[in-house]
């Protein structure tokens, strides 16, 4: 049994924390903070399946039981760990999707992030400028956290069950399912599996070693897949009224000719005249 189920067994009826209890919880953080951090570091120098109990208590100098007193094994730390870079990633998107449209992201520069980011958008105004921002901080976040987001993924020749961390994934994808909704995308679900294949798959190669560019190419292209996917997936802006065109001034009436005396003549011969001619009967 880990030190958090005893402490749960043993609280469970306390009014308040004691001194005491405060004090195990403080060190029990520490304790399990720097097991997370042997963790991330054995992999960014030997890879994930190089983390095991054993290697993780040697680099932190305790004995081999040590990390099972916070943890109740290696997938136990795994899962710790994709879960807190779920969270992570979504507060990340969540944070650029409403950060003001002039603010620079954390840690991005300005040949790395498209300039249409820092105003608004031709397609719908600023709540397409929100997409995009979440959708670029995806990218800036896998960049810049390659070992966490390969364990997250599967990218890093370990593989956790999808199922145990299935809603903390979702809640990344919600971010732009909720940003697309609000930019009037009717399937905004489909779309967001859309641009996350992009930008999953233009990490995994890049991973792999079958690309060979840097971070703004990687932000480029994924910047032409959200153009091509927010040009049909949202409703066209409306174009603004085009100004009524002055009518025509009415010409005026031209004045009317005056009549000839022949026709005058032929108008009061015609009118004495009978109008009704006898019809001529055809034999059929």
């Amino acid at each position: 049994m880990t030190i958090d189920a005893q402490d749960d067994q043993d609280g469970t009826d306390s009014p308040a924390p004691t001194r005491a209890r405060r004090r195990r919880e403080r060190e029990r953080a520490a304790a399990r903070e720097a097991i997370l951090s042997a963790a991330r570091e054995l992999a960014r120098s030997e890879g994930w399946e190089t983390v095991t109990m054993r290697r993780l208590a040697e680099r932190i100098d305790y004995s081999a039981n040590f990390a099972y007193r916070y943890f109740t094994g290696r997938d136990d730390i795994l899962l710790t760990l994709i879960r807190d870079g779920f969270a992570r990633l979504r507060d990340t998107m969540d944070t650029a999707g409403r950060r003001p449209a002039t603010e620079s992201p954390a840690g991005a520069s300005d040949t790395d992030v498209p300039d249409i980011l820092n105003g608004t958008d031709v397609l719908n105004g600023t709540d397409v400028a929100a997409i995009r921002r979440a959708a670029h901080a995806y990218l800036d976040f896998a960049l810049a956290e390659p070992d966490l987001y390969q364990l997250m993924y599967g990218l890093g020749g370990v593989r956790m069950p999808a199922a145990d961390t299935w809603v903390e994934g979702q809640a990344v994808g919600d971010v732009l399912t909720g940003l697309l909704a609000a930019a009037g995308d009717r399937q905004p679900e489909q779309h967001v599996l859309q641009l996350w294949a992009t930008a999953h798959g233009l990490v995994a190669l890049l991973v792999v070693g079958r690309v060979d560019v840097d971070s703004a190419a990687l932000h480029a292209l994924l910047e032409e897949a959200l153009t091509d996917c927010l040009t049909r997936a949202l409703p066209a802006p409306a174009s603004p009224a085009s100004p009524a065109s002055p009518a025509s001034p009415a010409s005026p009436a031209s004045p009317a000719s005056p009549a000839s005396p022949a026709s005058l003549r032929r108008s009061s011969r015609s009118a004495t005249e009978p109008t009704d001619k006898p019809t001529e009967k055809r034999q059929l």
